[in-house]
């Protein structure tokens, strides 16, 4: 038995046997070494053939800034594509007042998805 850590989800599996393990044996670090991210978030490790070590000040931020930009994404995708959202009514509403003026100057419609891409983008990066 021993203690092994999943090389891509940094799942820690302890004292298991290998032919247990729920993948191939190679998808695994056997004995890893832990010390150096010891308290450390597992989202901020780099894993580099079987030495795991912690990401840089540079490098968590960047996984930081991905993670607002998906959360946004999805609050953004949630609002706008419930099917039975009542701001969802308002919006439709409004886009369509909205468009009948726009015709009136000759100028093209707007969709739910260009309203949604200037949301998203008005939260910033």
């Amino acid at each position: 038995m021993g203690n092994y850590l999943h090389r891509i989800t940094k799942r820690f599996l302890e004292s298991i046997p290998p032919d247990e393990l729920p993948e191939a044996v190679e998808n695994y670090i056997s004995k890893p070494d832990m010390s150096a991210v010891d308290g450390v978030p597992s989202k901020y490790w780099v894993i580099t053939d079987d030495v795991i070590s912690e990401m840089s000040q540079e490098e968590k931020d960047a996984v930081d800034a991905n993670a607002l930009s998906d959360r946004r994404d999805a609050a953004v995708s949630g609002m706008m594509d419930e099917l039975e959202s009542d701001l969802r009514q308002l919006v439709r509403l409004m886009m369509s007042e909205i468009n009948i003026l726009r015709a009136e100057h000759g100028l093209p419609a707007r969709t739910l998805a260009q309203l949604k891409t200037a949301i998203r983008n008005g939260y910033g990066n």
